[in-house]
């Protein structure tokens, strides 16, 4: 893992995914504490990072990314605008590559937001944060096969990262990006099931949460569809089974397939 040196890093804001991808890295020992900046406008954030991390906290996010390999623009898209000062823009001039883990910002927007670098745009999802990230990521001609590697090492300390056509990434966020959400939705309603089962709550999370980890880590070991998995557990005439019907009669399949349509017309939405 460690054995890849990226370079300095500059982090443009730092909140929950941005934090998840500095802890990763961190951990995954391809950045010191001394080869990261980050720049975030509220006095408190910047507390919190530079005595969580020991990283060099800013105010100003051109002084974050001065003499940065790889800028992170780690805000919401809705306030790139705002964050991406002229003075910002001055200081990149083409020395950094701009790595994007703005939602729904295609590798267009991002140009003309940072007219003179080369950019890589990614889509990571939350449980970067502990080792186990899933990070879509999708580059443009201009941008190096060194600058993709740095890129793609950020993203491996902290999990799998596979590269994409820039077209399947809308479809990747209503999947991995938005999946967490989903995810935990159903632990929080399976733990709820073992309350009312009679089991303590912390034990109902803890068998809810683990089960789903350890399927998760079944299928990705064993390359079984997920149907023969299913199989294992069910014999004829048996309890899983019962459950599952249960399952099918509320419509759980077609709950994703909603879930997934609503992230796609929602990012269509913000786009506009």
């Amino acid at each position: 893992m460690g054995e890849m040196k990226i370079g300095k890093v500059a982090f443009i804001g730092c909140g929950a995914m941005g934090e998840a991808i500095l802890k990763g890295m961190l951990k995954g020992g391809i950045v010191t504490k001394e080869d990261v900046a980050v720049g975030v406008p509220t006095q408190a954030r910047r507390d919190y990072l530079s005595q969580t991390y020991g990283v060099a906290v800013h105010e100003k996010n051109a002084e974050a990314a001065a003499g940065a390999d790889i800028v992170v623009l780690a805000v919401k898209p809705q306030m790139a605008a705002k964050a991406v000062t002229e003075d910002l823009v001055r200081t990149l001039s083409g020395k950094a590559t701009v790595l994007s883990i703005m939602g729904s910002y295609s590798l267009e927007m991002l140009h003309a937001l940072v007219p003179s670098c080369p950019v890589v745009r990614a889509m990571p999802n939350t449980p970067l944060a502990v080792g186990m990230g899933m990070t879509a990521l999708t580059a443009d001609d201009r941008v190096s096969e060194a600058a993709k590697k740095a890129a793609d090492a950020m993203f491996t300390s902290c999990g799998e990262t596979v590269w994409v056509d820039e077209s399947a990434m809308e479809a990747i966020t209503a999947i991995s990006g938005c999946g967490p959400g989903y995810l935990f939705v159903v632990i929080d309603a399976m733990a709820d099931a073992g309350v009312m089962a009679g089991l303590p709550r912390q034990l109902a999370i803890k068998l809810a949460a683990q089960t789903m980890a350890g399927s998760g880590v079944m299928a990705l070991k064993t390359g079984l569809h997920p149907a023969q998995l299913r199989d294992q557990v069910t014999s004829p005439g048996g309890t899983t089974i019962a459950g599952i019907k249960a399952l099918e009669n509320h419509g759980v399949r077609g709950a994703f397939y909603d879930a997934v349509q609503a992230v796609l017309n929602r990012s269509a939405a913000l786009k506009k």
